[in-house]
């Protein structure tokens, strides 16, 4: 059975994640406590969360997950997005389909609520892939010089936040959530790391309204002296471009103390704005290429209800049709069989609709799992590039067309950790 956990289950829910991930170093008495303490909260609080565990007739609890009830930014449309996390299975249940049976569960709580898309962040990209996740934007770390950084701005309209400037904090991050695909709206989890005081925040103003805000770390440097740092980035947001050259210039002038600065980003055009984008290894990709940093996936998406994905976003703010249109798809779905099976999308009246048709493969314009189909319409891959590697069939329509119709300008971009 899965039901919601509550605070009786807590001592339980606390041992299995001890087990589960036994990296969170949560094992002795007091980190028990204070994980219990935290889960307490998590529950009890008014918030985006819930935990759903699964428990046998004994009413003992082996495996559990976190549900986070987010609204993201769709090329410009802000929906339901649900991720999920903390996906646990006790220790001595592994290998008898708990994890499954939690994926299931959550899946079809998010079409009974008429979510259209969901993601995590996987502890193995191809368990998840199986399950209809595609992968979702590529994350940059960068390791970089403080002098590498622009050096054009004023460095002294970049003042210290603090806990009290929480509201402003909110409403700049918010503001540039509307302004990039793929942004999640700042969540009860990430007020409390404010209030806090988990990070430094540094801020520019524009008049009263806060424009800017970065959320950094310093930490001494291995094997070096205590006057010598680096410089962690967790969060820049920016809804001016001179804020953003104005915390650069801050950055800049940080050279006596700092001697890099880890900035991890989705957006790869970053390197443009730097005098120096080499990091620290002095390596070399043939023939002459400099190593600038690393590179990684994490954030998955699956579209768990196709019908809703449509019906919420209908490609907003995408290219449309010059008339009727009407395309055959035939999805690959073998984790959520609803969707399994052949689908018409058509074009009217400026408006995409979608309905299910029998499983028929026969004259069919598109042929695409879920996780490609995932991935393509929230714009981390083109069709275009599906096509080319011999991912999808594409039949009667040019792939740079559909490109144009229902995949995003912009590969999405996520700050948030689930």
């Amino acid at each position: 059975m899965i039901r919601l956990v509550n605070t009786n289950d807590l001592e339980q829910a606390a041992s299995l994640v001890t087990m589960a991930y036994p990296g969170m170093q949560i094992s002795g008495e007091e980190a028990q406590k204070g994980f219990i303490e935290r889960l307490t909260l998590e529950i009890e609080s008014e918030n985006n969360l819930k935990y759903y565990g699964l428990f046998n007739e004994q009413n003992e609890l082996l495996g559990l997950y976190k549900l986070h009830d987010l609204n993201g930014n769709v090329n410009g449309k802000m929906i339901r997005i649900w991720g999920i996390g903390t996906v646990a299975v006790h220790f001595f249940h592994k290998k008898e389909g708990i994890a499954k049976q939690l994926l299931q569960h959550f899946h079809e709580l998010a079409r009974q609520e008429n979510v259209g898309i969901v993601s995590l962040y996987p502890f193995s990209t191809s368990f998840y892939q199986k399950m209809g996740y595609g992968y979702g934007p590529t994350r940059y770390q960068y390791k970089l010089k403080p002098a590498s950084f622009p050096n054009s701005g004023d460095r002294k309209k970049v003042v210290m936040l603090s806990p009290a400037n929480e509201e402003e904090i909110v409403a700049v991050y918010n503001e540039f959530v509307s302004m990039h695909h793929g942004m999640i709206e700042r969540t009860w989890h990430e007020r409390n790391l404010i209030k806090k005081k988990a990070t430094y925040y540094a801020g520019v103003y524009e008049g009263k309204e806060l424009v800017g805000a970065l959320a950094y770390t310093l930490q001494p440097v291995k094997d070096s002296h205590f006057l010598h740092h680096e410089m962690n980035i967790f969060e820049w947001i920016w809804t001016k471009p001179s804020a953003f050259i104005d915390m650069c210039t801050w950055i800049h002038s940080q050279q006596d103390q700092v001697d890099r600065v880890y900035v991890r980003t989705q957006d790869e055009s970053l390197i443009y704005q730097l005098e120096d984008p080499k990091n620290d290894s002095n390596r070399l990709i043939p023939s002459v290429y400099h190593e600038i940093g690393t590179v990684g996936t994490g954030l998955m998406y699956r579209i768990s209800s196709i019908t809703s994905f449509v019906e919420q976003t209908n490609f907003h703010s995408l290219e449309r049709p010059d008339g009727p249109v009407s395309i055959s798809l035939f999805v690959q779905d073998s984790f959520i069989q609803e969707q399994n099976g052949s689908f018409r999308l058509t074009f009217t009246e400026d408006c995409w609709n979608i309905e299910k048709l029998s499983n028929s493969m026969e004259e069919v314009d598109l042929c695409i799992s879920i996780s490609d189909l995932s991935s393509w319409w929230m714009g981390c891959v083109s069709l275009e590039k599906l096509a080319e590697y011999g991912k999808v069939e594409v039949n009667n329509w040019h792939a740079k067309q559909l490109d144009r119709w229902f995949m995003p300008s912009s590969k999405p971009v996520c700050l948030t950790s689930f």
